[in-house]
């Protein structure tokens, strides 16, 4: 196994799958240093500490959609803390509080971590890219056996046809566990939105979610070659990139910085159609994490990816399938109500903090 250190260069947020309710599951409050937090409530503390007999005026508390301070300053004992009862983050959401959270990953002891299969999936998806873009367009596959838009036909001729002969059995990552720290960041996700009537800016559907925020930590890793060269006779042929790790991260790095230029680009001849100043703020943060990119070139032991919540439609599928001659029928798919914006290139939104910060970036390291 290889120790990967990782970094979150952006903030990064891995859900958990549960959706927290405002008043409900959760509440923004200030902390002793009059911080903005948001404190997640713990079921099991609040009902240690008002007792059992005081249940039924939680529950009558819920429906009202009561935050569950004032329970707690009616039932609790004197002197009760936020944190005798609930997980605190730290909170950079602004005045507006929307209705939910999309809460991040946590372990049983309560440390955030980034899974294996996740950072596993991202680079999947640069490698399947990587390996896409040395075929000429009409040889990517679009369509499965029943004509249907799949992209898993193409993992399956890079990669293998199945779970047996998949190349990326070889590929063993564990997760990052963020063992020193438990607190995490709370704020809303906006959209850089192109459209003809109103300014790029759109704060109309912010999103609070709880993430990751400039933090470091590490993982084992293990590009199993030999175990690949006893198989090679049942198993599909290992893409070149995946030869070793240097070739490895060298791709997943090439592979970041050609979105990021391709970011930059995009947004370059779109930039004076808007009046908010934000586009050149998404420009401008593009750039810092493409300088990244070129200061990992100099260092073959290094890396960025991008993965999580809100990296976008490009950085999820790896871009590939816009170089097919039928990229037009996977727009349909992706977008819903496509016929609406035929005036508009695919996709047409960016999701951003409401600092313009982009989300999922982190700096992968081998360690001597």
């Amino acid at each position: 196994m290889s120790e990967i250190k990782i970094e979150t260069l952006t903030p990064v947020h891995i859900g958990s799958g549960r959706m927290l309710i405002k008043n409900n599951d959760f509440y923004v409050t200030k902390d002793s240093e009059n911080k903005g937090i948001v404190a997640v409530t713990d079921p099991n503390k609040v009902l240690s500490l008002i007792g059992i007999e005081h249940i039924d005026n939680w529950v009558r508390a819920i429906e009202r959609g009561n935050p569950i301070n004032e329970i707690i300053n009616t039932y609790a004992p004197k002197g009760t803390k936020v944190e005798d009862y609930a997980r605190i983050i730290d909170y950079f959401g602004g005045e507006r509080v929307t209705e939910t959270l999309k809460e991040f990953i946590h372990d049983g002891l309560g440390r955030p971590y980034i899974p294996g299969s996740s950072i596993k999936g991202a680079i999947r998806t640069a490698v399947m890219a990587t390996e896409a873009n040395l075929m000429q367009p009409e040889m990517l596959k679009i369509y499965n056996n029943r004509n249907k838009i799949d992209d898993k036909v193409m993992s399956k001729y890079l990669f293998g046809e199945n779970e047996k002969k998949d190349v990326f059995r070889f590929l063993i990552i564990r997760d990052a566990i963020f063992t020193d720290v438990y607190h995490t960041v709370a704020f809303n996700m906006v959209n850089i939105n192109e459209r003809t009537s109103q300014s790029f800016w759109d704060t109309s559907k912010p999103q609070l979610i709880e993430a990751i925020g400039e933090e470091e930590a590490t993982f084992d890793l293990k590009l199993d070659l030999d175990r690949y060269e006893k198989s090679r006779s049942e198993v599909h042929s290992m893409p070149k990139c995946m030869m070793s790790l240097e070739a490895l991260f060298s791709a997943i790095n090439t592979h970041t910085a050609n979105l990021l230029k391709s970011e930059i680009e995009y947004w370059e001849k779109r930039k004076n159609d808007d009046d908010s100043d934000k586009v050149e703020d998404y420009i401008s943060n593009c750039r810092k994490i493409l300088n990244e990119t070129t200061n990992c070139e100099q260092n073959d032991k290094s890396c960025i990816l991008r993965l999580g919540h809100g990296c976008g439609w490009r950085f999820i599928t790896g871009a590939w399938s816009e170089r097919s001659d039928e990229f037009y029928y996977v727009k349909e798919k992706a977008r819903p109500n496509n016929n609406k914006y035929q005036d508009y290139d695919f996709p047409k939104s960016r999701r951003v903090s409401e600092d313009c910060d982009l989300l999922g970036f982190v700096r992968l390291t081998m360690k001597d």
